[in-house]
């Protein structure tokens, strides 16, 4: 502790501050120590192993669709429309004033929703143009959302098709091998994080199984996806099967063989390229070897799903970013896919609504955690400044690293690279383009790869593969035309190692576009670790969602909104599956108070967050979620939260039940059935509610309503007891009560 730059070396001054901190820290450029009350309280918790990244970060549980809401945003309501954004009133109600958005609509009309009803609301993703809002009246939302459905139904019948063909077992069973994670994972230079543990177990998982696998990898830039899928060559490696891992680009494919050479390559795999690095003597050699099965996995670009390309054995096939392949290859794809087990890689994250829709379709892992030594990319966005330039590439020189400068204009790269080389004439600098001779490419690359190359002036060429450890120095020229996921992807060739990577954004002196200056702006502050999902949800308001399912879908898209549609989605895959009433939720209403009290949460921007958490939990686990999130972060709960916890953990137990509505009242508990159930008869019913035994009941009684529905009414002593009858009757009822 005697070191001057010491915070312990100069005087210290203490106070106390009321806040919420996860963890206490220390920094010495501030001067400053912050302890956490876990820090003094809680000193038997270790501290996690692996980097503390928000794991709401990504595909479990929304990331507060409401969060940050300012007037003039655009929302849904499901009911009533596309409508915008007015602010937080106080209504009245038969429970007193609540908190309840605004929504203006066509004709300055309002709607007035509820925060306790925010499941029913989503922010507005859709289009780049400015939307047409919604008329109170009209017939007009309601014949967009029958559009949409009669769209949606041909892309559900078409899902659920591929999924019937992939649900046939397959014709061979892989090895049961359990020793393939001891004899992988020693040759392995890094420590597996626990995401990465557990997607290498689903995979093998689902190979030992008799149903073919077809799993999505889903990991930011740089967290290990790739060696999720060398275990599965390995595994059908030892099954006596050909693996293939298709890459969108040549310099992709590059980066996976040498990484399969290092990995498996000792192990007696015999691993071999096919791209256009390759000349054709080299290709025949190639297809030659797979004829007469010599080679074990094949690593290439499209140039493998050509027709004179014969895999005898071929059982595994491995796609990288699947999404960056032309519309041609995609459908080759689509063919190749159907008689094999299928592993695909992707670092653009699945938004959660798109992911329930695919439920049952798609099996999905996600890889959320970082490598423990990894940092955060320092970036920044500046004028264009030959000067700045050069002090960033000098910066990474003295510290012994390389340094890649973008330029995507191939005709002005010659004097950039001259430009860059006679500023710095004792480092090797080096330029790469698409429009080179093959073997020039590949040779500099692999020199900048192999270190020898200091400097590479480069396009957009090295945007996917190239992973150089040493490489910690990004500069990228005319940022602004880039999109959003791309600049995103590129700044992930730096920042590979325990070093602290940096990635500078130059733009010209002039005004940018509003899109290039959101663009810029998302990518300057979403630079922590795991920030990819809060990337592509941005990427989709900035440049509309339509790419997601392709030209086709884009209007519906725009029409009703993201979440909206891929809620249509999800509704006529359960039709055409016939799953359609299994996850019904109840309509719950309760007498009493069940809300967010600004005593409790003083932020009103955190409440409408929280609330709208809330109204979307799915299982129990989201809620235990949520509710340590609010004790770790607010306190103890306050009774009225505890209540608005009951109801979302009630509307989870009950969900699939064959109840429509549930009011909980001051006295009484009154469920209002939609069918018999697990019932044949009524009087099986009856018999069940007579024998069910609890102290809150006082007594009970059936109507029916005029629609013909069954009610139960039970008599209680007040609110609180009507909720604990409410939670023990879920046995009375037949659903799936796995949650």
């Amino acid at each position: 502790m005697g070191k001057k730059n010491s915070v312990f070396s100069k005087n210290i001054g203490a106070r106390f501050v009321s806040g919420s901190i996860g963890r206490g820290f220390l920094s010495n450029d501030l001067s400053l120590l912050v302890i956490s009350d876990r820090c003094l309280f809680d000193p038997k918790k270790p501290e996690d192993k692996w980097q503390n990244v928000d794991r709401n970060n990504g595909q479990f549980i929304d990331r507060g669709a409401l969060s940050g809401l300012v007037d003039g945003d655009f929302l849904v309501h499901k009911a009533f429309g596309l409508g915008i954004y007015r602010g937080v009133v106080f209504q009245n109600s038969e429970n007193g004033e609540k908190e309840s958005l605004e929504i203006e609509y066509d004709n300055n009309s309002r709607v007035f929703v509820s925060l306790d009803q925010l499941s029913r609301v989503h922010r507005y993703v859709g289009t780049r143009k400015t939307p047409k809002i919604s008329s109170l009246g009209s017939r007009r939302w309601v014949s967009e959302i029958r559009r949409t459905r009669v769209a949606v139904s041909s892309v559900a019948k078409e899902l659920v098709g591929l999924y019937s063909e992939k649900n046939k077992e397959r014709p061979f069973r892989y090895v049961k091998e359990n020793d393939i994670d001891n004899m992988l994972s020693g040759s392995f230079s890094f420590i597996e994080t626990p995401d990465q543990k557990n997607a290498i177990s689903d995979v093998l998982s689902d190979m030992n199984g008799k149903k073919p696998l077809d799993r999505l990898i889903c990991g930011d830039v740089g967290f290990g996806k790739t060696e999720v899928a060398v275990r599965a060559i390995f595994k059908a490696f030892l099954s006596d099967r050909v693996s293939v891992l298709l890459c969108p680009t040549t310099i992709l494919a590059d980066q996976h063989y040498i990484t399969c050479k290092e990995r498996l390559g000792h192990l007696g795999l015999s691993i071999d390229l096919l791209s256009r690095f390759k000349s054709k003597r080299e290709q025949k050699k190639t297809l030659v070897g797979l004829k007469n099965k010599k080679i074990d996995v094949l690593i290439g670009t499209h140039r493998v799903l050509s027709a004179d390309v014969k895999i005898p054995g071929l059982g595994l096939l491995i796609i990288d970013e699947e999404h960056r392949f032309g519309v041609g290859h995609k459908e080759k794809i689509r063919s190749f896919k159907k008689r094999l087990d299928v592993l695909t890689l992707t670092a653009t994250p699945i938004p959660r609504t798109l992911q329930q829709s695919l439920v049952g379709l798609r099996d999905l892992s996600t890889i959320l955690t970082p490598p423990k030594s990894r940092r955060p990319i320092f970036t920044t966005v500046r004028y264009f400044d030959w000067d700045l330039v050069f002090s960033y590439i000098e910066v990474e020189l003295d510290r012994g690293g390389q340094v890649y400068f973008l330029h995507n204009d191939i005709k002005s790269i010659p004097y950039i690279t001259e430009k860059i080389r006679s500023r710095f004439s004792g480092a090797t600098t080096g330029e790469v383009s698409g429009k080179m001779p093959s073997g020039i490419l590949e040779s500099t690359i692999l020199s900048f790869f192999r270190g020898e190359i200091d400097i590479l002036v480069c396009t957009t060429i090295i945007e996917s593969g190239l992973d150089v450890t040493n490489a910690n120095c990004i500069i990228i020229n005319n940022a602004q035309n880039f999109g959003l996921s791309q600049l995103y992807q590129i700044r992930g060739r730096v920042g590979r190692g325990a070093k602290q990577a940096r990635c500078l954004l130059l733009v010209p002196h002039r005004p940018l576009e509003k899109d290039a200056h959101r663009r810029l702006k998302a990518v300057e502050q979403n630079s922590a670790l795991g920030s990819g999902y809060n990337i592509s949800m941005k990427d989709l308001e900035i440049r509309g969602a339509g790419s997601l399912f392709g030209y086709k879908q884009s209007g519906h898209i725009s029409a009703v909104g993201f979440e909206m549609y891929c809620e249509i989605l999800k509704s006529e895959i359960d039709r055409a599956t016939g799953r359609d009433k299994a996850d019904d939720m109840p309509s719950i209403h309760l007498s009493g108070s069940a809300d967010i009290s600004d005593a409790y949460i003083i932020d009103r921007s955190f409440r409408i967050d929280y609330y709208y958490k809330i109204s979307r939990i799915a299982s129990l686990g989201d809620l235990d979620i949520i509710e340590q999130e609010l004790v770790d972060r607010f306190g103890p709960l306050p009774g009225s939260t505890q209540m608005l916890l009951s109801v979302a953990r009630a509307r989870v137990l009950f969900r699939g039940a064959p109840i429509k509505n549930i009011y909980i009242g001051d006295g009484s508990l009154v469920f209002t059935l939609s069918n018999l159930g697990r019932f044949n008869k009524l009087d099986e019913l009856f018999n069940a509610v007579e024998s069910f035994k609890h102290g809150g009941v006082k007594g009970y009684r059936y109507e029916k309503t005029g629609a013909g529905k069954l009610k139960i009414i039970f008599t209680t002593s007040d609110v609180e007891s009507s909720m604990e009858l409410l939670l023990s009757c879920v046995c009375l009822f037949s659903f799936d009560d796995d949650k």
